[in-house]
């Protein structure tokens, strides 16, 4: 097995707890695993954006008031509930984010020409959106898009991208994605409400 085929194998396992987590607390526990093992595989992370997503999300879901009310604003209440929802579909969204930046460390070899074509597409995409940080003056717009596709088409990134596609898996390798995909499935678990009935403190939690 080559390392694109298990990378993304161990990203689509992992989705699974994610979609049916029903505990605000896991969720929150699962993506910020995500977003470390993301890091681990070499992607960035910038905090900026996910508070934005979080932030923007969760007021939205106060349109539509839930559970206990907190306060007030003027006459809007701000409840708990509405909150809580907002909160764990934006944890959601950075989780799928993260994951998918996990699962794409290693291009997927898909068969055929149109297949083959789309890892390419997903390499270009690393390549720009990694360059783009690199680049220095920014401004004017225009000039930075060119400085950004030069330095993209730049070396024989086809060659790399193959060499990325072939790499074959090793036994530790293999056991890490195992571990990866193992400790969401325990998080999944341990905020599962079968567990709350054996430890009823886990209750507490939202």
């Amino acid at each position: 097995m080559n390392r694109s085929t298990l990378q993304i194998t161990s990203g689509a396992l992992m989705i699974i707890p994610i979609l049916f987590s029903k505990s605000l607390t896991g969720t929150f526990i699962q993506a910020v695993c995500l977003i470390v093992l993301a890091v681990l595989s070499g992607r960035k992370f910038r905090p900026l954006p996910n508070i934005i997503l979080l932030l923007s999300v969760s007021l939205a879901h106060t349109l539509q008031p839930s559970g206990l009310q907190l306060f007030t604003i003027g006459s809007f209440p701000v409840t708990l509930g509405s909150l809580s929802i907002g909160a764990k579909k934006a944890l959601l969204l950075i989780s799928f984010m993260y994951v998918s930046h996990y699962m794409m460390k290693y291009r997927p070899r898909i068969p055929g020409k149109l297949g083959r074509l789309i890892s390419m597409q997903f390499f270009y995409y690393d390549r720009l959106t990694t360059n783009w940080h690199s680049i220095e003056q920014k401004r004017p717009l225009i000039p930075a898009i060119d400085t950004l596709m030069i330095e993209a088409s730049q070396n024989n990134h086809e060659i790399h991208l193959k060499e990325k596609m072939d790499e074959r898996a090793n036994l530790n390798d293999i056991v890490s994605h195992i571990v990866h995909v193992a400790l969401m499935y325990i998080i999944f678990a341990i905020f599962s409400h079968w567990f709350a009935h054996i430890v009823p403190v886990m209750e507490l939690l939202p």
